[in-house]
């Protein structure tokens, strides 16, 4: 090859521009490295409660004046769990009561009621989780057997392509996870991806920088009905969003926590750190400090020569000023993170208005939630139509539906139920069913009024 065809080769490479496992591989780097992916990671982990003081150091002046980590300094790590508290109350406030399926068509209605049974709806409080955790929650759809089957996906593990800025259309979809694999009889860790288009799904292997594809996951078509190969006219993904700029909770409230984590593990060490007192030695019969110390600690007691002594004197443990701080930062932390403190005095006083007020932040972020999921139910209805259609048990699509969510609310029963009374006449039986405290299952406590009805007659 002369030297006139390597520069046409190149100049036609480079017209060509970079191909598709390569683009993808450039996708994947960029979010094992992205900020947002840190975010969930930390977003998780401060929901384990393994929050970032558990990793602090004490320090004190070393050599030349460098600080460095003194392992002899008590160093107490005091791990709150606000996140847990803050997130497991929207969730549960969100999804504590069974779905509401309102649809057209009975037989779709009563597909969809499968579909959004118990199971769905602890899935849908751990998706919430996921979502206010992460910033987005991920979930997978399928049919086998006739029925359609979801599982959960870990966000960090979720790369989607949008079509648009607003994040509503998927072009495409990568999803990783480690594996164990196998050369000879060594065992390795690889990251494998698998990546959907809109036409099929193929699978790789991640390594070298590259993406390699993998030999034992052949490219495969969306889904197998009947032993036939089938196309969805959307990717079978459901995201679910905690807010729309898909910011996790953790981002507002990180420095708070951080903040009351050190300010308690300060004071906690403080209280129980004897070389907090200041100690004046007088003609000290030893070789040097540290001898000193370890004498102290050994035998609770030091030589000293004559007209020898020791003064101790005490240093102030500013606790008081530190428990307003801890104070103002808790009232912070339910403020900003939209939750409700349940040691608050006012809680236990407070009653019809009042408990609304207490609740406000609380019900206006779950309102948000229920908005964004709302967008998610309208997909997954929209998928499991298209599924149900090609399994064979009914064409639904277009038809419209609507998932209800009742919220786990705090209210005065007696205000509620004398609510429901004088709506009877204005409102429809089924609306003041599904509004009473009492009533789990509109629909089942509207077919027992029937059947008393018709006992009576």
């Amino acid at each position: 090859m002369t030297e006139t065809d390597k520069i046409l080769r190149q100049i036609e490479e480079a017209a060509r521009g970079p191909g598709e496992e390569e683009i993808l591989a450039e996708y994947l780097r960029e979010w094992l490295s992205s900020p947002a992916r840190r975010e969930m990671l930390t977003g998780a982990r401060y929901y384990a409660n393994d929050n970032d003081i558990l990793r602090r150091e004490r320090l004190s002046v070393g050599e030349n004046g460098a600080l460095t980590a003194d392992p002899a300094l008590p160093n107490r790590k005091v791990s709150h769990g606000f996140v847990r508290k803050l997130v497991d109350q929207k969730s549960q406030y969100l999804f504590g009561r069974p779905f509401t399926v309102s649809a057209g068509d009975p037989a779709f209605a009563a597909l969809l009621g499968e579909l959004f049974d118990r199971q769905m709806r602890d899935r849908m409080k751990n998706l919430c989780k996921e979502a206010v955790n992460k910033g987005i929650a991920w979930l997978q759809l399928w049919p086998e057997e006739g029925q359609i089957f979801c599982k959960k996906l870990p966000s960090e593990e979720v790369i989607p392509i949008w079509a648009d800025r607003e994040h509503v259309r998927l072009d495409g979809l990568m999803r990783i996870w480690q594996a164990d694999c196998y050369e000879g009889r060594q065992k390795r860790r690889a990251l494998k991806l698998e990546y959907w288009d809109r036409e099929r799904v193929r699978y790789y292997e991640y390594r070298g920088g590259k993406l390699i594809p993998d030999p034992f996951l052949p490219e495969r078509p969306h889904l197998t009905v009947n032993e036939q190969p089938m196309k969805l006219p959307e990717l079978p993904f459901v995201p679910f969003k905690y807010n729309e700029e898909e910011l996790p909770l953790i981002r507002f409230i990180k420095p708070l926590v951080d903040d009351y984590d050190l300010l308690k593990s300060e004071d906690s060490s403080n209280l129980t750190d004897t070389s907090g007192a200041i100690m004046v030695l007088q003609n000290y019969d030893g070789a040097d400090l540290g001898e000193f110390r370890r004498n102290l600690s050994r035998y609770r007691a030091v030589k000293v020569s004559d007209n020898g002594g020791l003064e101790i004197r005490e240093t102030p443990v500013h606790t008081e000023e530190v428990l307003r701080h801890l104070i103002q930062d808790r009232k912070d932390l339910y403020e900003i993170g939209r939750g409700v403190d349940t040691q608050s005095e006012k809680l236990g006083q407070a009653s019809g208005v009042a408990m609304k007020f207490l609740y406000a932040d609380l019900d206006l972020d779950c309102s948000g939630i229920e908005s964004q999921f709302a967008a998610g139910f309208d997909r997954m209805i929209r998928l499991a139509a298209e599924m149900w259609r090609l399994m064979g048990r009914g064409d639904f699509t277009g038809q419209k539906a609507e998932i209800i969510v009742n919220r786990d609310m705090i209210i005065s029963e007696g205000d509620a139920i004398d609510g429901c009374v004088q709506s009877a006449g204005i409102l429809s039986r089924r609306t003041i069913l599904e509004n009473h405290p009492w009533v789990i299952d509109a629909a089942q406590e509207e077919q027992r009024l029937l059947e008393e009805q018709k006992g009576a007659i």
